[in-house]
């Protein structure tokens, strides 16, 4: 009964392998390329061989954007998936327009399997997703937040670090912007662990001490060695038990997409919800390799503007231009979708060009942008403007 396209779940999952091949074989193969494309690759294997089990915690996700309408149907007469807003009357921590109430209120729906909230430029998609994240963890959600890019994900982790959440960033040290870093697994274990190591440190140097005053007694020597050993193996013990105890205890946990196929964070429970942002840029294989660890997923975006980077012509042609939220978008005669259509940061004469463009002409501007000027802005001094007037076709008016 599971199609995609006319195809049943394991031919989709063939296709997408394949053409996840095609780019591996094509891509520039320095050392993180091939460690991305592995880990999407196996995250299409896991999809395939365990994406329909009934043990998996995504089922409900797997079956709605790979099922046709009976399946949906389906999840809906079995009460697995309901499509509706949630029951919300609480206060939230700013005022937001409709449409953004409207994805808040689908977002906290805990038997609604996917969501996707398609924001415009300057439509709040991150605040609104910072709301949403703090409510569902409210509500005793632990929350899985991922985007393509660690510039994304560092962008989400300075946006909750200040409301009371405990949140861990994971990734390479390398990656993460120093202005975050302190939310860092390593920094936050390494805190934990700082009285712990001093003391260890004490032990060691004075067992070094004893084993320089006794190197002609081998006997004595090699116990000494030994409790040194004995004493770092302790240390790697008691690392491994607070790494596992930090991200065991957080309310959020930040990683990129593939970064999300870190041992430490598979080996965790799966996660009540998954918060991918910018998901218009990530290659679909790469979306699942979060989308499997949690129960439901929510990705927001757009569509319409910048859309994942493919280097192969031939993973371009077979399909892998095209994200998972752009085809999920669609699906359902679009009840995955919700969009947010009021925004906040431009001109109107700039923003309905962008509407009817590529919204459709549902993207409107807000009142307290809608006429504002450059010249408006505290900065810029009306003396300082400069004017220019375009010349071009009265120098060259065959043009016209």
């Amino acid at each position: 009964m599971l199609k995609y396209g006319g195809k049943s779940l394991f031919h989709a999952s063939q296709i997408l392998f394949s053409v996840v091949s095609a780019v591996y074989i094509h891509l520039y193969l320095i050392d993180c390329t091939v460690l991305i494309l592995k880990r999407n690759c196996e995250a299409l294997m896991l999809l395939q061989k365990k994406g329909l089990h009934k043990k998996n915690p995504s089922i409900a996700v797997v079956a709605t954007l790979f099922g046709d309408k009976e399946d949906v149907a389906w999840l809906e007469e079995n009460d697995l998936a309901s499509w509706d807003e949630a029951d919300f009357d609480e206060h939230l921590g700013k005022p937001f327009d409709d449409s953004q109430r409207r994805a808040i209120t689908l977002g906290l729906n805990k038997k609604r399997p996917f969501l996707i909230i398609q924001g415009p430029p300057g439509t709040g998609k991150s605040g609104l997703l910072k709301e949403l994240i703090a409510l569902a963890v409210g509500k005793g959600e632990r929350v899985l937040v991922t985007a393509p890019t660690n510039a994304a994900v560092d962008n989400m982790v300075e946006k909750l670090s200040n409301i009371g959440l405990n949140i861990v960033r994971v990734g390479n040290p390398a990656r993460i912007s120093s202005a975050v870093a302190s939310k860092s697994l390593g920094d936050i274990v390494n805190s934990k662990l700082a009285a712990f190591r001093t003391e260890f440190e004490r032990k060691k140097s004075d067992l070094r001490k004893d084993l320089s005053h006794c190197l002609k007694d081998d006997s004595l020597a090699a116990g000494i060695r030994q409790l040194l050993k004995q004493l770092g193996k302790t240390l790697k013990k008691k690392e491994k038990e607070t790494v596992r105890e930090v991200l065991s205890s957080a309310q959020v946990v930040l990683a990129t997409n593939t970064g999300a196929a870190d041992p430490l964070i598979r080996r965790l429970d799966a996660f009540d919800l998954v918060v991918m942002d910018e998901a218009g840029q990530a290659i679909e294989p790469s979306c699942w390799i979060p989308i499997l660890q949690g129960k439901r997923c929510i990705l927001a975006g757009d569509q319409c503007q910048l859309a994942p980077v493919i280097l192969s012509r031939k993973a371009l042609e077979g399909g892998l231009g095209v994200s998972l939220l752009e085809r999920a978008s669609t699906l359902h005669e679009g009840v995955l979708a919700t969009k947010l259509t009021t925004q906040y940061r431009m001109n109107d004469a700039i923003a309905s060009w962008a509407s009817k463009e590529m919204y459709s002409g549902l993207l409107k501007s807000s009142s307290t942008v809608a006429s504002h000027l450059l010249v408006d802005t505290p900065f810029v001094k009306v003396k300082n403007l400069l004017y220019f007037f375009h010349t071009f076709f009265s120098i060259f008016p065959w043009v016209l």
